[in-house]
């Protein structure tokens, strides 16, 4: 049993909850190549819904310049991936069982209602973001996603089957884990 999962589950104080989210918007501040400085100014209460905002707004910006949008999406990636690397060490995870718990903690706190199993299938029952992002915009923002379920894992892919922003009530996900990862 993993006892610092177990008790960030339980509990995970306000300040940590609020600390995690402002890395994760400056990290894709930045992969975006904004100064993410205006970060540190907004009020953890409407956190949730200027993110959402945000990366939809650069996330348009990146898909109507067709040459750097793969370059944006690979930096969203290996920023969320570096972020979900830190959480992986300092929560310990070892299992598949183990990262998807931690996902579904993190996912939590941006009001988001994830739930994965260990064999990778992943749903998203509901997802705050989905009134933001277009199915475009959902698409290419997942590139965080993925970097981030990585990062836990410390390797591997996602790949949607369906999402809510395309009109579906759910989205459905699988994630691979990497090779012998118990």
């Amino acid at each position: 049993m993993n006892i610092r999962l177990a008790a960030a589950e339980f509990h995970l104080p306000r300040r940590l909850r609020e600390r995690g989210f402002r890395r994760l918007f400056t990290l894709a501040a930045r992969a975006f190549g904004c100064d993410a400085a205006f970060v540190h100014g907004l009020p953890y209460g409407g956190m949730t819904e200027e993110f959402a905002m945000f990366t939809a707004q650069q996330s348009l910006k990146c898909l109507r310049d067709e040459a750097s949008a793969p370059e944006v999406a690979n930096r969203l990636r290996e920023s969320a991936f570096e972020f979900g690397r830190e959480i992986r060490s300092v929560l310990g995870l070892k299992t598949r069982s183990d990262v998807m718990r931690a996902a579904r903690l993190l996912y939590r706190i941006l009001g988001i209602d994830f739930r994965g199993a260990s064999d990778g299938g992943i749903i998203v029952a509901k997802c705050c973001f989905a009134r933001f992002y277009s199915p475009e915009t959902c698409e290419f923002i997942s590139a965080l996603d993925e970097g981030i379920l990585a990062g836990l894992a410390g390797a591997g892919t996602l790949s949607f089957k369906g999402r809510i922003t395309g009109g579906l009530p759910i989205c459905t996900a699988c994630f691979r884990f990497p090779e012998g990862m118990p």
